[in-house]
């Protein structure tokens, strides 16, 4: 692989070095990026590239650190017999931030597709990046925000687990679903109570809860399910 990305590996602050080089699977084995053959293929030496070229660095770490997640998590789900292109999940993970070139507003995941289109990758990889935010867009909220009025909701496993490895990254730290939650609820002023709700599907209690909140939490039972 090309050597820049092990000399940014080697300059990052121990607890972020960690993400990278002392990951462990389920059965104990330390998680090297440099024994893994997804993080020296052609593809993504090249996809890194592009992004570390248009991105600035903690954009491209933070990418590292949800592909990274995204290996772990889809090796399981794949173990577990699930049908899952685990080298395309890394690469999508790995690019799904690369709009942050253009803007760091919703808009990001859009302009990622364009960018990804704009360099002849594969039509698979910009919907990563399309579908990424939360978990998802549905083609009513992306009207009233201004987007194209088209969905762009996740729909393959592949675009699922990117979305949901990057609601559990903050920065370049991984974060448990509580941590995502009270983020939103912060953001929308949703009280604790209603997210208790939901999150112990009680029913019919959910009802004024914003519909992003309800995504993400359904997106991570849904793959929480397939790690079981």
């Amino acid at each position: 692989m090309d050597n820049s990305f092990f000399n940014i590996l080697e300059g990052l602050p121990n607890d972020i070095k960690y993400i990278f080089n002392s990951s462990k699977m389920d059965d104990g084995e330390k998680l090297l990026i440099s024994d893994i053959p997804i993080f020296n293929s052609p593809e993504f030496i090249k996809s890194y590239n592009l992004l570390s070229k248009l991105c600035e660095k903690n954009v491209v770490m933070h990418c590292l650190a949800v592909s990274v997640y995204v290996y772990e998590l889809g090796s399981k789900i794949k173990n577990k017999g699930h049908n899952i292109n685990l080298e395309l999940a890394v690469i999508g993970a790995l690019l799904h931030d690369i709009g942050r070139s253009k803007t760091h507003d919703i808009r990001h995941g859009i302009e990622g597709g364009h960018i990804l289109r704009q360099y002849n990758f594969d039509e698979r990889l910009a919907l990563i990046a399309e579908r990424h935010i939360g978990a998802g867009i549905p083609k009513n909220e992306a009207a009233e925000l201004g987007l194209p009025e088209k969905d762009y909701i996740p729909l393959t496993l592949e675009e699922k687990l990117v979305a949901h490895c990057d609601n559990l990254i903050s920065g370049t730290k991984r974060v448990d679903i509580d941590f995502v939650v009270n983020k939103f609820k912060n953001r929308m002023g949703v009280d604790g109570e209603g997210l208790n709700n939901i999150k112990n599907n009680k029913n019919n209690k959910n009802q004024h809860l914003p519909p992003v909140i309800i995504r993400i939490l359904n997106l991570n039972n849904e793959i929480n399910n397939l790690l079981i």
